[in-house]
C-alpha cells in the first residue's frame, strides 16, 4: 500500500496539452467523487492550477492504483490520443518530497511564488470535506503546508517578483516601457485577478477596469483598487479603450474571440493592444494574435520573464531544497514507524 502522485506541469508539457486535462474549480468535487469509484483508489486529491494538473492517491496496490488513476484521467477528459509521454509519477518517499517541493514553490514556474500554498490548502480542504482525503492524505498535506510555511520563514525565496500576476505586469511594463497613463482591463475577479490589480497599484495607471461574470465580484475588486467595474456584456467599450488586457478566468471556453477584438480595433485608431492570457484553458482566441498591432501572450510566455528574476533566488532555492529533503525523509521515517502508516514502504 502507498502514496502516489501522477500528473504533468509546465516543465513536462506545453500549454496545448495542459489545457485539455484541467479540472475547473467547479468540477473538482464531482471529479473526486468519480475517481473514488475506481478500483484501488482509497483516498484522492486533485491539484489543478494554470501550471500543473496532479492527482494524489492512497492505494492498496501501487501498480493497480496508478493504472486506475490514469484510466480516470483518460476517461474523464475523453482523451483520444496518448499523453503518457508528458506524465510523471512518484511514489512514497519521492511523492512526499514532491508535494513538499510543490507547496514550497520550488517546482513552480516562478520559484518562490506564494499562491501555490493557497491553492494547495484550498484543494486539500475541498478533498477532506467531500471525504476524498482521509487520515493518510490529511497527515501528508498538513505536513506539506507546514513545511511550505517553514521554508518561507527560513529563507528569502519569496523576495522580488514572485507571482504569475506580478510577472504578467512586468511583461506589460517591459513591452510598453512604462505603465503610466495606461488603461488596464482585468478580466476575472478571482485570486489571480486580485493579485494582478495589486501588482498594478502604484504604477501610475490611468484607470483599471474589472470585468467578471458575477458583477458583484467585479465591483468588490474594482472598489478595492480604485477601479471601475463593468459587466461582461458591456466589455466592448473597455476593449476599445484598454491598452493592456489581462485575463484569468476558469471558463472552459474563450472569453474574448476574434470578432470581439476586430470590432474594438476599428475604434482604436491603430493604437497597439497588449493581451496577456493567464487562463488554462486559454481565455483568448489564439488567432487574435494575427491582427495588426495586437500582441498576445499566454502563460507559457511568462516563463521567459520569470527567468530574469530566477538568478536572485537560486541561492535561497538551494537552502529551501535542503530543508525540504530533510523534512521529507524525517517525516517519511517517522510515519513508517507508526501504525497505521507503517505500510508506506521505501
Amino acid at each position: 500500500m502507498g502514496f502516489l502522485v501522477a500528473g504533468l506541469n509546465h516543465k513536462s508539457a506545453l500549454l496545448d496539452v495542459r489545457e485539455i486535462i484541467t479540472f475547473p474549480p467547479s468540477k473538482v468535487i464531482e471529479a473526486l467523487k468519480l475517481l473514488q469509484t475506481y478500483p484501488y483508489i482509497e483516498e484522492c486529491l486533485i491539484l489543478s492550477t494554470c501550471n500543473r494538473v496532479e492527482i494524489y492517491i492512497f492505494t492498496g496496490d501501487d501498480k493497480e492504483g496508478l493504472n486506475s488513476l490514469k484510466s480516470f484521467l483518460y476517461n474523464y477528459h475523453n482523451l483520444k490520443c496518448s499523453i503518457d509521454q508528458y506524465l510523471y509519477s512518484f511514489r512514497n518517499l519521492q511523492a512526499i518530497q514532491h508535494i513538499f517541493r510543490v507547496v514550497s514553490s520550488l517546482d513552480s514556474m516562478v520559484i518562490g511564488e506564494n499562491q501555490i500554498q493557497y491553492q494547495v490548502k484550498r484543494v486539500y480542504f475541498n478533498a477532506k470535506n467531500c471525504l476524498a482525503a482521509g487520515r493518510n492524505l490529511s497527515l501528508i498535506f498538513q505536513k506539506a503546508l507546514s513545511v511550505g510555511k517553514e521554508v518561507r520563514s527560513l529563507t528569502n525565496i519569496g523576495k522580488g517578483v514572485v507571482s504569475i500576476s506580478s510577472v504578467a505586469v512586468e511583461l506589460a511594463k517591459d513591452k510598453l516601457n512604462n505603465l503610466s497613463e495606461k488603461n488596464i482591463l482585468i478580466i476575472g475577479a478571482g485570486k489571480i485577478g486580485e493579485l494582478t490589480a495589486k501588482s498594478l497599484a502604484g504604477k501610475g495607471i490611468k484607470s483599471i477596469f474589472v470585468a467578471n461574470r458575477t458583477y458583484k465580484l467585479a465591483l468588490r475588486l474594482a472598489r478595492k483598487f480604485g477601479g471601475k467595474a463593468i459587466k461582461f456584456d458591456q466589455m466592448s467599450k473597455a476593449l476599445s479603450e484598454a491598452d493592456i488586457i489581462i485575463s484569468s478566468t476558469s471558463a472552459p471556453h474563450y472569453i474574448l474571440n476574434y470578432k470581439d477584438v476586430i470590432s474594438a480595433i476599428e475604434k482604436r485608431d491603430s493604437k497597439p493592444l497588449f493581451l496577456i492570457d493567464l487562463g488554462v484553458p486559454r481565455n483568448i482566441e489564439q488567432r487574435i494574435a494575427d491582427i495588426e498591432n495586437i500582441y498576445l501572450y499566454n502563460i507559457d510566455d511568462l516563463r521567459k520573464v520569470s527567468y530574469l528574476n530566477l538568478r536572485e533566488r537560486l541561492k535561497e532555492a538551494k537552502i529551501a531544497e535542503e530543508i525540504v529533503k530533510e523534512r521529507a525523509e524525517c517525516f517519511y521515517n517517522k510515519v513508517c514507524q507508526r501504525r497505521p502508516y507503517e505500510y508506506l514502504p521505501r
